[in-house]
């Protein structure tokens, strides 16, 4: 390894010459073959030397530890490196340096991983609760449509959703204004439309259907609803003619026919004076019949004077066989303000359908037999037990041939039904069956008052009803 050597002299004498110099290197010369830079004398000189010396290889392993030379680790390797200039020590530190690179490089893996892991689960944990979140805000809204579908169902807000739809033939009615009137006064929608039968009145109901979107907001789609009701009004003159032609029935069921998923109710208007003249036309001697043909205008005197006639069994009688083979309803109807109320009574109730449903399906979902909350018939009975005495009694009252006087007549014996039956567990058969059968009842105080008994047949059903263990068992 060549090396060279540069002097600087901190001192600022002036005696130092060039000749001095030259003579350094004049010994530096002769000596260059016999000395090294350890064995070198500085004793020589008057002022010390510093001295700066550098090295130059042309080794490649050196140049690439140069690149890591910032590491103190590896600076101390490239110094051991310079001073023993020993191969075989550098490719050693060089083996060294690179395990505990790769080290390093592991270390720093493993707390990317743990770190990337930290934040994957830190992602998962805020997911779940977005989540959690969202499941909330859905439960919440579709209680509120639960809620709300229940409120529009209910009988003061069902009619808000109905649509009275008239014919326009019915305009050429004088009843027309009346049935507007009372439609307005309730608050009733209404529309005036061409029908497919003359005469009738239909009803649409419109119905809020509401779904959760995606953002767990409420929306709200309003659908028309047809309801399979039609109410047709025929008049006394267009009645009467059916029935002497024989085309009452026939009209009907081409109605039916043509609408067969349809409930029909059909109302005759007028009709009741049409016959009340025809009886005071008969009767025209009697007093009273005159009196009550007064109230009849001259005008329609005139109309049914001229008019087919027809009995009112003739009309009852086509009635009575439309009801049975169309499920046609019907009623007579003789003034407008009944009319317009029978209307409205009918939209009433077709509202509140939904809600009666809904409430038999609850109920049916509940139990298999009759059994309502009513308030008809009960019992109170408070903390003290006051009304256990008349609760007994009631259950007593409800057996076939059983009366209050019966179900007391009872009670004075055993006061409670826990008494009854502890009686007839300790008996047989034939005695629980006859055990009730002599009590007797008084209907009334006195030595006079007449005295009969419970009887075989009410003891024997109260027996099978508290000691029979199959539901089933009729008890007559």
């Amino acid at each position: 390894m060549n090396s060279e050597i540069i002097v600087l002299n901190d001192s600022n004498e002036s005696d130092i010459s060039v000749e001095s110099n030259d003579k350094l290197k004049n010994i530096k010369k002769k000596n260059k073959k016999k000395c090294s830079f350890d064995d070198y004398d500085s004793s020589d000189f008057e002022f010390p030397e510093i001295q700066f010396y550098h090295l130059i290889t042309e080794n490649n392993e050196d140049e690439s530890q140069n690149i890591y030379n910032k590491h103190s680790l590896i600076s101390n390797i490239h110094a051991s490196s310079y001073q023993t200039n020993d191969k075989y020590t550098v490719n050693k530190d060089l083996k060294q340096h690179n395990m505990i690179r790769k080290s390093l490089y592991s270390d720093n893996n493993t707390f990317n991983s743990a770190k990337n892991s930290n934040e994957k689960n830190k992602n998962i944990t805020k997911q779940k609760k977005e989540e959690k979140i969202q499941q909330m805000m859905k439960e919440k809204a579709l209680k509120a449509i639960a809620v709300k579908k229940s409120k529009n169902i209910k009988p003061g807000e069902s009619l808000k959703f109905m649509e009275v739809v008239i014919d326009k033939d019915i305009e050429n009615f004088s009843y027309i204004t009346d049935i507007i009137s009372t439609l307005l006064n309730t608050n009733l929608q209404y529309s005036i439309k061409s029908q497919f039968i003359s005469n009738s009145i239909t009803w649409k109901r419109n119905v809020e259907n509401h779904y959760v979107n995606e953002n767990n907001e409420i929306c709200t789609i309003t659908n028309i609803e047809n309801i399979n009701q039609i109410l047709i009004i025929w008049n006394w003159d267009e009645t009467v003619i059916k029935v002497a032609n024989n085309s009452f029935c026939t009209s009907i069921f081409d109605i039916k026919s043509s609408l067969p998923d349809y409930k029909i109710i059909l109302v005759i208007f007028g009709i009741e004076n049409y016959f009340a003249y025809k009886i005071q036309e008969k009767n025209s001697d009697k007093s009273e019949t005159k009196n009550k043909t007064q109230k009849i205008n001259i005008r329609n005197n005139l109309e049914y004077k001229n008019f087919v006639e027809i009995s009112k069994r003739q009309l009852e009688t086509c009635l009575n066989e439309i009801q049975i083979t169309a499920d046609c309803s019907s009623r007579l109807i003789n003034n407008s303000q009944d009319l317009a109320l029978m209307i409205y009574q009918c939209t009433k109730a077709i509202a509140e359908i939904p809600y009666k449903l809904e409430k038999n399906k609850s109920l049916t979902n509940k139990f298999n037999w009759y059994i309502l909350g009513d308030n008809r018939n009960t019992v109170k009975v408070d903390k003290d037990g006051n009304g256990l005495k008349r609760l007994w009694q009631q259950q007593l009252c409800q057996f076939n041939l059983s009366s209050l006087e019966i179900a007391e007549a009872i009670c004075s014996v055993y006061p409670c039904p826990a008494d009854l039956i502890e009686t007839y567990i300790n008996c047989t058969d034939d005695e629980g069956i006859n055990l009730l059968k002599d009590i007797p009842i008084r209907r009334a105080a006195g030595p006079l008052t007449a005295i009969r008994k419970v009887g075989p047949e009410l003891s024997k059903k109260i027996y099978l009803m508290f000691t029979s263990k199959n539901g089933e068992s009729v008890l007559s």
